[in-house]
């Protein structure tokens, strides 16, 4: 089977791969976009988790190609990755954060789709589905989730170009051939700095200018506040999450007296404004939250940064594998640079800004 990518051209899939493309939980993946909420400043970001899966698994390959790795072991690493985002929940990450707690993360989530129904039926024809699900947490599955894996890559360059945000070019190609396979995981070599600082420095860049965007922002955790409350008064049932597409999730919450005002909202773009920003990280996001809302006499949403920017890249030069951070003061540096951005955020209504703000202030400032 082959298929025309935007991205990277051709990519061929073998035939257990179609399969698996096939299947149920794979195609569902067409109906959740893969940057949820950004599609409302970027009206471009309508790219879904279904094609990104099919980028990871065509850069895995070349990693696997690029490092001489055994067919036999290049193909389990090509099953992982396309399947990589398997569990994701409508909305991905943004409703994930509210779900989890209730029915695990996507990784967990994929483990299970994986281990058993028709995915695991497929994977059984040629491999352990066991294998597959548990390859991301073993050194060779660092090809997919290193922060200079498969997985980032094409995030990245598929980010970048349906954003229209010019951050997110990097060298993919010098990337794939500089890296090596260790006893302990994925090693970048002397070759591949440059290429990797670059990396570091679009996925910094389109973090501060994509997904951390204020607006952005804004409408995720309004969305979040939305199945909160569908879930708090029964329209939502967490496990019916793992089945649903962006526009399913939406049409149950809208189901819900207070979450339906949140998602009509959403949909209309009538969305809150930031009231204030503080460096601050420290709250407790509900405790804040219920006293603003209390205090001010209306609706008052807090969100506070969950990212952290540590590089997990190590890096091999003159006999001795180290930390990136450690062998590049530029990568050290954005680290530095991006925590001094996380910004939280205190957002209502437009009409109740001035005196939301002020009671922030006196709160958090």
């Amino acid at each position: 089977m082959k298929i025309r990518d935007p991205i990277h051209g051709t990519i061929r899939l073998s035939e257990i791969e179609e399969e698996l493309l096939d299947s149920r939980q794979m195609q569902r993946l067409r109906n959740i976009r893969q940057l949820a909420m950004a599609h409302l400043v970027y009206p471009g970001a309508n790219h879904t988790r279904f094609e990104h899966s099919i980028g990871t698994l065509f850069l895995a390959d070349k990693i696997c190609t690029e490092m001489g790795l055994l067919k036999s072991k290049a193909d389990k690493v090509r099953a992982a990755a396309l399947l990589h985002d398997v569990g994701h929940v409508a909305f991905s990450h943004e409703a994930e954060f509210v779900l989890a707690p209730r029915i695990g993360d996507h990784e967990k989530i994929g483990r299970e789709i994986m281990k058993r129904g028709e995915i695991a039926e497929i994977l059984g024809e040629e491999f352990d589905p066991g294998e597959i699900a548990a390859l991301a947490h073993t050194p060779m599955g660092q090809i997919i989730t290193s922060d200079i894996g498969a997985d980032r890559m094409d995030y990245l360059l598929r980010d970048s170009h349906y954003t229209g945000v010019a951050y997110g070019a990097i060298d993919a190609e010098r990337i794939c051939g500089s890296v090596a396979l260790s006893k302990n995981g994925m090693v970048l070599e002397d070759g591949g700095l440059e290429a990797a600082e670059s990396l570091l420095m679009a996925r910094f860049a389109m973090f501060s200018t994509v997904y951390l965007h204020k607006t952005v922002r804004i409408a995720s955790r309004m969305l979040q506040q939305a199945i909160a409350l569908a879930l708090e008064d029964g329209t939502l049932e967490a496990k019916e999450a793992r089945s649903m597409g962006d526009s399913d999730m939406l049409r149950s919450l809208s189901k819900s007296g207070e979450a339906g005002e949140y998602v009509s909202r959403i949909t209309d773009r009538r969305l809150f404004k930031k009231a204030y920003g503080s460096i601050s990280h420290c709250i407790e996001q509900e405790e804040i939250e219920a006293e603003l809302s209390r205090s001010c006499g209306c609706a008052v949403l807090v969100d506070v940064p969950k990212i952290s920017h540590k590089s997990d890249v190590m890096f091999f030069s003159g006999g001795k594998t180290v930390p990136l951070s450690s062998a590049s003061r530029l990568v050290k540096s954005l680290q530095g640079m991006q925590e001094g951005r996380l910004e939280t955020i205190v957002m209502c209504e437009e009409k109740n800004v001035a005196k939301v703000a002020r009671k922030a202030k006196l709160l958090l400032g």
